[in-house]
């Protein structure tokens, strides 16, 4: 969107600082906050459980990245 981290962080009620703390992996943001920061970029935040990623990267025409691993899992109880 070419949205600078201050306007960002202004839209999604955060403070710079914040935002810039959460992109360098210095904090973990609550889901509220990283939902609030997907809305000011006008994006939606998603969950997908793990087995079904595959299925959704084939469904938006996107093959598997084995580089790729998740900032956030959810542990299985």
């Amino acid at each position: 969107m070419g949205l600078s981290q201050h306007a960002v962080a202004d839209r999604a009620g955060l403070t710079q600082t914040y935002l810039s703390k959460i992109e360098r992996g210095k904090v973990d943001p609550r889901l509220s906050t990283l939902a609030d920061i997907a809305r000011a970029e006008s994006m939606e935040l998603v969950l997908v459980p793990q087995d079904l990623v595959g299925s959704v990267r084939a469904q938006l025409g996107q093959g598997p990245r084995s580089d790729e691993r998740p900032l956030f899992t959810a542990e299985p109880d």
